[in-house]
């Protein structure tokens, strides 16, 4: 599959990317595993997925089928922080929210770094500069 810079991060990216959204929900453990095989031998390496897709289930199905394919550094890995979990869509973009996701992110999906760490959505409760510097240090560590 080509690949193409993503932006100005040093990081390629192959022109489609697998959404995991319906991971642990609509889409069980079988059928994730045939879809990133299908997906990791036709040369993608663009997984998405966020904290809160099912509860968390996807990126935990997605953290234990990198580590059974031996995948991890074949794909670059991206997740989401800002949306709460539950039935009404909130969203808490605090430096204590953001950060303890990223901790339970690195924790599901069995690894040490993500490649792109993305805010779900705005929150216009959390001053812009609360977010930026939480995830201006969330990348310095």
């Amino acid at each position: 599959m080509e690949q193409r810079p993503l932006g100005r991060s040093g990081l390629w990216v192959g022109r489609f990317g697998l959404g995991t959204m319906t991971w642990g929900r609509t889409t069980d453990e079988y059928e994730a595993r045939d879809q990133l095989a299908v997906f990791l031998d036709a040369g993608g390496t663009l997984v998405d997925t966020a904290d809160t897709y099912a509860d968390g289930a996807s990126e935990e199905m997605l953290g234990e089928l990198l580590a059974e394919f031996g995948a991890r550094d074949q794909v670059v890995l991206a997740t989401k922080a800002v949306s709460t979990s539950g039935l009404e869509r909130k969203f808490n973009a605090s430096r204590g929210h953001i950060l303890a996701a990223l901790e339970t992110s690195l924790r599901r999906l069995r690894t040490g770094h993500i490649d792109l760490w993305q805010m779900h959505a705005w929150d216009p409760s959390t001053p812009m500069e609360e977010t930026l510097s939480a995830i201006d240090d969330a990348v310095q560590s």
